[in-house]
């Protein structure tokens, strides 16, 4: 079951933008639940949508509330957005799926339209997005480094995955139901993992003024990202115990040891002070147009344990004008660069934390951004891979 946050649901405006038609078609395989609320479809003695009271009805569950319901507005209301729109599309043209064909379908619209006739790809289609969209990770390396692939994972396997994830979510008062879902960009496999956290009491707003306890669970999506290339693990979770969790487990259901992945020594920030501003070159990175250097933090340590902090528009340009050509003494801890990419109006931020720690500004581009990590030698486990096959998509759920 997905987390049922009444706010995200409820909204009557929100409701409204959905074709009256799919409306009721989506809401259809529930329609005694919602009658048995004294809710009349649309037709029903011609009465139109009475969205004040449907908002209602979804801002205060009950122990009747069907589960797949809750799962259906979900995801539906997850996978809404304009760039979900033109991915779904891409992805039932790719199966040959039918949907219908109407020129004046929103993306909502769509996302119901799809949900009707594949719901698993809805589900995929929002694991991979939200899998993509996290930005910190904390790497973990094997036990014996190198070239080592994602091993194929069986449905035993991944039911004995979820098992053992649901129990320490269970005993930890989160809830079962989590759900794992594996996708695959060679030469990079993601795994993201959804479950619940603790039940959440709060006060909800209703359009008469008055308010009411809304009493659900929240959800939570960690992500792992693995990389082929080096056999490193990065792990993107909220707690050190579900961190440790993932790590014991993926480690011995697929590797054949729970202590197959310790802290990675992955990084590095040693060509900042070996190379000066050659460690920012992109000549040989197709897809980056410029990198700089906008902040650090170096460890002085002595008694007081000093630490230092710098920023500038370019680290770099501001040295030379002090006649300097790189950095010296102390040890970077922390290093921060904006990388202008190809047609992109924008820049975007790395920031670098060795031995393990890696945050970007968009996940979507850390494969491009590691490509240029590799090759100015800031990244420790792995040469660059000669892998020119273009990347496959294998998404796989439990």
């Amino acid at each position: 079951m997905a987390s049922f946050n009444p706010r995200k649901f409820a909204d009557p405006d929100r409701l409204r933008a959905i074709a009256p038609a799919r409306l009721a078609v989506l809401l259809n395989p529930w329609r005694p639940y919602f009658e048995g609320r004294g809710f009349l479809f649309p037709g029903t003695a011609g009465s139109p949508i009475d969205y004040p009271l449907l908002s209602d009805i979804l801002m205060r569950p009950d122990a009747t509330t069907p589960t797949a319901m809750v799962d259906a507005l979900y995801y539906v209301h997850e996978t809404a957005s304009l760039d979900d729109m033109d991915k779904l599309l891409a992805t039932i043209r790719s199966r040959g799926l039918v949907v219908d064909d109407d020129p004046g379908t929103t993306p909502i619209d769509l996302a119901i339209d799809v949900w009707c006739v594949a719901p698993d790809l809805v589900r995929a289609h929002h694991a991979e997005s939200y899998a993509m969209r996290q930005k910190n990770f904390e790497y973990f390396g094997p036990r014996h480094p190198g070239r080592i692939p994602f091993p194929p994972v069986t449905e035993a396997q991944q039911g004995a995955l979820v098992q053992v994830f649901d129990d320490w979510f269970e005993h930890r008062r989160r809830g079962r139901g989590c759900r794992v879902f594996i996708i695959r960009h060679k030469p990079i496999t993601w795994i993201l993992i959804r479950h619940g956290q603790p039940m959440r009491r709060e006060m909800s707003h209703k359009d008469d003024g008055s308010g009411d306890i809304a009493f659900y669970r929240p959800q939570r999506h960690d992500v792992l990202i693995y990389d082929e290339r080096s056999g490193d693990l990065g792990v993107h979770a909220s707690t050190k115990g579900d961190r440790n969790l993932y790590l014991s487990t993926l480690g011995g259901q697929l590797f054949g040891d729970e202590a197959y992945f310790p802290p990675a020594e992955r990084f590095t920030l040693d060509p900042i002070v070996a190379n000066g501003a050659a460690s920012l070159q992109v000549e040989d990175v197709d897809g980056i147009e410029k990198v700089r250097l906008i902040e650090y933090r170096r460890y002085w340590g002595g008694v007081h344990r000093e630490t230092e902090t710098r920023k500038a528009e370019d680290i770099f340009a501001a040295l030379a004008t002090r006649g300097m050509a790189t950095l010296t003494g102390g040890r970077l801890s922390s290093a921060t660069f904006k990388i202008t990419f190809n047609n992109a109006a924008k820049e975007r931020s790395v920031t670098i934390r060795p031995p393990g720690i890696a945050r970007y500004e968009r996940n979507d581009d850390s494969e491009l951004i590691d490509q240029w990590l590799r090759k100015r030698g800031f990244v420790l486990t792995a040469p660059d891979a000669d892998d020119d096959e273009a990347p496959t998509t294998v998404l796989d759920g439990t």
